[in-house]
């Protein structure tokens, strides 16, 4: 599923737009934050050409965004720890929506875990409130609730279709609320000629996106994930090091079963990295689906029987 998220572009271009006004902020502080709005944009500013990659281009140039997202996370965490959110008046109007931006791109736990800490901030005039309400819809997307503010979309092979939304008709208001456009705006970028509904004159039902109907052992890994684990070799260095933990890889299951582009998403390290991909590239899978499949396997080091 491919959100598209009405925040992340508009911020990007208001970082690259605007300049530091003459107040003085952490110097140490900003070059950091500086640091993860460039790698925030490594890859994601690459798969959004669409029109010079193919699907299955995008698709490996977000894996490897995924990782980095990974590692700009744990950033924020050190800096949050520290300062405290850094909003406009520790960081400047120019760097007040990084964390914000890294935490969005994250997964649902990151977002679950700071959404207080940003509406708190929201209402300090430390962030914009218009960016956190992207983070409320997208919280609320990840627990399968319906969005608020209706800025999350879903990219389908019929076309990009409007996740459902909460009191649909006063959506408005609260994006007003906020500093958000009305919906009907918003949604003229991917020619939707939305209308606020009634009882009696509701938008096309074909607009909204409803998950598909998919069986969940439609890809299933042969032998099992025991099977899986005990191919795993125990590095000397991790052993040396005490490592233990799981090591996180994202792949594409193709129509036949067999693992495409794997990526390490969550790291060990010590050797711990290239055993997963070793072993994850011999796995096989069947796959009943008829299409590719995109998966995340984590697997344990070291692996006790």
């Amino acid at each position: 599923m491919i959100f598209i998220k009405e925040a992340w572009l508009l911020l990007w271009l208001f970082f690259l737009w605007t300049t530091a006004f003459t107040q003085s902020y952490p110097k140490k502080l900003i070059a950091q934050l500086d640091t993860i709005i460039q790698a925030d944009q490594q890859y994601r500013s690459v798969a959004a050409r669409q029109s010079a990659k193919t699907p299955e281009e995008e698709a490996i140039q977000m894996r490897k965004q995924s990782a980095i997202d990974i590692t700009n996370m744990a950033k924020i965490d050190k800096i949050i720890a520290e300062y405290g959110y850094p909003g406009k008046s520790l960081v400047g109007e120019k760097y007040q929506s990084v964390a914000l931006m890294v935490i969005q791109h994250n997964d649902p736990a990151a977002r679950e875990k700071y959404l207080p800490l940003l509406i708190e901030a929201a209402g300090k005039g430390e962030v914009n409130a218009s960016s956190v309400a992207i983070v409320i819809d997208r919280a609320k997307i990840d627990k399968g609730e319906k969005q608020i503010y209706g800025s999350q979309l879903n990219e389908t092979k019929q076309g990009v279709k409007l996740m459902p939304i909460e009191d649909e008709p006063n959506v408005n208001v609260r994006r007003a609320k906020v500093g958000l456009p009305p919906l009907e705006v918003y949604l003229k970028q991917w020619n939707m000629n939305y209308k606020l509904p009634t009882t009696t004159n509701p938008n096309p039902a074909e607009w909204y996106y409803v998950p598909e109907a998919r069986s969940e052992s439609a890809v299933e890994l042969i032998g099992g994930d025991k099977a899986l684990y005990s191919k795993l070799l125990y590095p000397a260095k991790a052993k040396e090091n005490n490592i233990s933990g799981f090591v996180t890889i994202e792949l594409t299951i193709d129509k036949n079963g067999i693992p495409k582009n794997p990526i390490v998403v969550k790291s060990l390290g010590y050797g711990c990295d290239e055993e997963a991909l070793r072993v994850i590239k011999e796995a096989r899978f069947t796959n009943t689906s008829g299409e590719e499949a995109e998966m995340r396997i984590r697997l344990p080091f070291p692996y006790v029987k």
